[in-house]
């Protein structure tokens, strides 16, 4: 299934990289599945929190802020976006990505996503997830990153733009 794109849909590589805290990757999945419901047929949306350090961009909370979502879209409503922006705040976050599913396989952008998105602002990051939720959060394995650069969406086209962050590092010490 295709989304509907009317319009020429950019691509470049993206300012900055997306780290994302690996700890919020699961439960970004799960809440963009239990949008979907039994039978896998809705859209579902997560809000990523953050911070902006240089031109990258470090997510370290995901929110699941009430959608109304179904078949063919997902819409938050402006108060559910203050709420969660005032809770990111309160701990020293900021709204910094949103995360979207799709039917389908098809993750760029529709129309109605680059016209949709809450507030966009230069450098923010949307990522679009395939079977409405079941596809990959990486763009490597399918996910369709997105970055609002001079005024509009461009699909991003390099895999490396997104780098999970391990919870855990190891580092080995040698004598």
């Amino acid at each position: 299934m295709s989304v509907l794109r009317n319009t020429p849909l950019p691509t470049g590589p993206a300012t900055g990289r997306l780290l994302v805290a690996e700890h919020i990757l699961a439960p970004t999945q799960a809440a963009l599945q239990a949008s979907s419901g039994q039978h896998r047929s809705h859209e579902g949306l997560v809000l990523w929190l953050g911070r902006h350090a240089g031109a990258d961009t470090v997510v370290m909370a995901a929110a699941a802020p009430p959608t109304e979502h179904r078949t063919d879209g997902v819409f938050v409503a402006e108060p559910a976006v203050a709420a969660t922006a005032r809770a990111a705040r309160a701990v020293g976050l900021g709204l910094v990505a949103q995360v979207h599913s799709h039917p389908g396989t098809d993750t760029r952008h529709s129309d109605g996503d680059d016209q949709l998105i809450l507030m966009p602002y230069e450098g923010m990051f949307s990522l679009v997830v395939a079977d409405y939720g079941q596809g990959s959060l990486l763009p490597a394995h399918g996910a369709g990153l997105h970055q609002f650069q001079e005024g509009r969406w461009v699909r991003v086209d390099t895999d490396d733009a997104v780098v999970i962050v391990p919870s855990t590092i190891g580092i080995g010490v040698h004598r």
